[in-house]
């Protein structure tokens, strides 16, 4: 690679070999140490590469021998630069072209940010903008360990931080503590609390781990209304209340549940249908200037499509060029009718997304009352969905006055 690199550099020319005897040529040559690669034997003629210093020391051995050679190629930067030697604002583009990307090349032009999940993208990059971390500095002004240990002050959740400098890219790695949250709800679980019923419905089991249970296997139970209390009373010899202690309820209390389900829509509906006519529009960003050369659509109604192609020489050396391009599709609007079939799937599918929602939130279905009816106009819906579910919600425990000791005047 270096040599092909250096020959490059200084020049080198094919050459066609003919004459009398051609081996006494190619002897001659080894004996006066001129460099010969790339030969070919082409039954009358021989084809060879030599650099230009060498083809300058042939003229006496070609005498010598009565050789003849014809140069068929050209390579080389001295042949490119005597080539274009009229051409000075090429040659001047080139360089300034060179000139460009070397001052590119000291800047930051893209920040990327890996390992974050509950932190987005563009918070931690409104935090950096803040604290003038931002694209289009100057690489040299990057100070990677203070960008660690901004990021670990500012966010206490994210435990690891790495930034580094590739090219033109500030990459940013960050590791967050997945266990932060629940810590936080321990520390919210030691409060004294109760739990209450979220939804309607009839108890089926009870597994309590702290507090009294108000229910039982088979009550039915409002929204709102007490479960588990998180408050013990403390008793004294004859059996009176003398204190309080107050605990973290905690229980699984499941419920039978019904959620009544309605749905319903017109069968007529607008549908887009392209047309097929599209108009094209391209545009630039320079840095933060957007030039665009966009076209007026001349659609009365139409789709717009833009897509973005950023410029980079590398996977980590970016410019701050970027090409666009948008495409304007025009449509017409038709009003259609579900068929029965169609309206009977579309209402299916919305049901399903309703129970899979519930699915999610971890009820349990165990009967799908719901019917589909399919009218003139209009396609309905209507019905029951019973559920098994987890109803205790928690609710802070009302705290009490202490109850007053007895003296030993009110004991006489």
């Amino acid at each position: 690679m270096l040599t092909s690199f250096f020959r490059y550099l200084y020049g080198y020319v094919r050459v066609r070999l003919t004459g009398y005897s051609p081996e006494r040529f190619l002897n001659l040559c080894k004996a006066h140490h001129i460099e010969i690669w790339d030969l070919q034997n082409n039954g009358s003629y021989y084809e060879m590469n030599l650099s230009i210093r060498d083809f300058r020391r042939l003229k006496p051995l070609r005498r010598k021998t009565k050789a003849h050679l014809l140069v068929i190629k050209r390579y080389g930067l001295p042949f490119f630069l005597h080539r274009y030697r009229h051409r000075k604002m090429f040659v001047v583009g080139i360089f300034l072209c060179i000139a460009f990307l070397y001052t590119m090349s000291l800047y930051i032009w893209n920040i990327h940010i890996e390992g974050n999940y509950s932190r987005t993208t563009n918070v931690i990059l409104d935090y950096l903008e803040s604290e003038n971390i931002v694209h289009g500095m100057k690489k040299s002004e990057v100070d990677c360990k203070e960008i660690q240990s901004m990021i670990r002050i500012r966010f206490p959740d994210i435990i690891w931080v790495s930034a580094e400098i590739r090219g033109t890219r500030l990459l940013i790695r960050i590791r967050e503590n997945m266990d932060s949250i629940p810590a936080k709800e321990e520390t919210i679980q030691e409060e004294p609390r109760d739990i209450v019923a979220s939804r309607e419905g009839i108890v089926t089991s009870v597994l309590v781990r702290s507090g009294v249970s108000q229910i039982q296997v088979g009550d039915e139970v409002e929204p709102g209304q007490l479960l588990i209390l998180g408050r013990i009373d403390i008793l004294n010899d004859s059996g009176e209340v003398s204190g309080y202690q107050y605990t973290a309820a905690d229980a699984d209390v499941y419920a039978r549940t019904t959620y009544t389900y309605y749905d319903e829509f017109v069968l007529s509906h607008e549908v887009r249908h392209p047309t097929g006519k599209k108009r094209y529009g391209i545009y630039a960003k320079v840095g933060g200037k957007t030039i665009s050369l966009k076209l007026q659509p001349g659609f009365e109604r139409f789709s717009v499509l833009n897509t973005e192609y950023p410029v980079k020489l590398t996977e980590n050396f970016y410019l701050p060029l970027t090409f666009g391009s948008t495409i304007y599709e025009e449509y017409e609007i038709y009003t259609e009718s579900y068929s029965k079939v169609e309206a009977e799937a579309l209402a299916e599918a919305n049901l399903n997304e309703f129970v899979e929602n519930l699915a999610q939130k971890g009820v349990q279905i165990i009967e799908n009352n719901v019917k589909i009816e399919v009218g003139t106009n209009i396609c309905r819906a209507v019905g029951t969905i019973t559920a098994l579910e987890e109803i205790g919600s928690y609710t802070p425990t009302e705290v009490l006055e202490p109850i007053p000791e007895a003296s030993d005047t009110d004991e006489k």
